[in-house]
């Protein structure tokens, strides 16, 4: 992983006041590398003043409340931005307050918006980076509750080792962090076992699945579902995976609905096991990873093109 970490640590033990942010609709890579570098932080430097902004979570599993603080207090710190690839979805536009701006990402750098850049797409996930950085410092302290952090992110991003930036670097990662005595099992239950109504949920997904061609498989999630089932878009949006893993599909998308300004729009979450989709989402509002990507703010007819763009890269 060819990042300067010295600059990282220097950045950070030069700072009084540091103010850490994720990205939009966050999910356990994002929460958890801010969680993670904000206990790290305040272990190791405990005189400085730290604090993770943020409006939105997510219900797969507990993270602690983000810090309330003016606009005076980021004017006088440095920003640490995780797992973000591009500025609009910086989850606290406030950021641009900050004297410093530090980016720490693993998604393709379309947008280097950071006074500092610490970019590694070779990287499974943010926490992947993040669990490298701190075990190049020799004379820091890593602990239980950091592991802890770090390791959802990571077991998450790649879910559960599966995702195809799988590397050996990430499980020697992996490695490192369980060797803090982690709990496992019950991590894994404590992140993937769902109630019983999201089981349900999923059984909907799969039933109305449908095929576009021979190889891309897409379902729309309308308003009235996602009420009936008390699941929050992004949430549904988690539940990807659900129409994953058939031979048959090279790519896969689920899409949830929404209303503004009284029409109709669609967020959707796009996964393929070879195809790079990442530049066909870059031309509708989104972004990613080449087999893990977003789109949101589609019209109907944006959705339609969308999976036409999709189904000449399925075969």
């Amino acid at each position: 992983m060819n990042l300067d970490f010295k600059a990282i640590l220097k950045t950070i033990e030069d700072a009084d006041v540091i103010t850490l942010y994720r990205h939009t609709h966050p999910d356990c890579d994002a929460l958890s590398s801010q969680n993670g570098l904000c206990s790290w932080i305040k272990t190791n430097f405990p005189e400085k003043r730290v604090y993770r902004l943020g409006a939105e979570t997510t219900d797969q599993t507990v993270y602690p409340p983000s810090d309330t603080v003016d606009e005076d207090t980021i004017r006088t710190s440095i920003a640490i931005v995780l797992d973000t690839g591009n500025k609009e979805r910086i989850d606290d536009q406030r950021y641009a307050f900050a004297k410093q701006v530090i980016k720490i990402d693993h998604h393709p750098n379309l947008d280097p918006y950071g006074t500092q850049n610490y970019v590694c797409e070779e990287a499974a996930a943010t926490c992947e980076i993040l669990t490298s950085f701190f075990a190049s410092c020799e004379n820091q302290i890593m602990n239980h509750e950091i592991a802890t952090y770090l390791y959802k992110g990571l077991l998450t991003d790649t879910l559960c080792f599966r995702t195809s930036n799988t590397t050996q670097h990430t499980l020697e990662m992996a490695a490192k962090l369980a060797s803090y005595n982690l709990a496992i099992p019950e991590l894994n239950r404590e992140l993937f076992d769902v109630s019983c109504k999201t089981f349900h949920f999923s059984n909907w997904i799969r039933s109305n699945t449908q095929l576009f061609g021979e190889h891309l498989a897409y379902v729309i999630i309308p308003e009235a579902i996602q009420h009936e089932y008390n699941i929050s878009a992004s949430s549904a949006r988690n539940r990807i995976d659900e129409i994953g893993h058939v031979k048959e599909f090279s790519i896969w998308a689920l899409f949830t609905e929404k209303t503004v300004d009284g029409h109709k729009l669609y967020d959707g979450s796009l996964r393929s096991k070879t195809a790079i989709i990442n530049t066909i989402a870059n031309q509708y509002h989104g972004g990613g990873h080449k087999n893990a990507s977003g789109v949101k703010d589609l019209t109907e007819n944006d959705l339609q093109n969308l999976l036409k763009d999709l189904y000449k890269v399925s075969n």
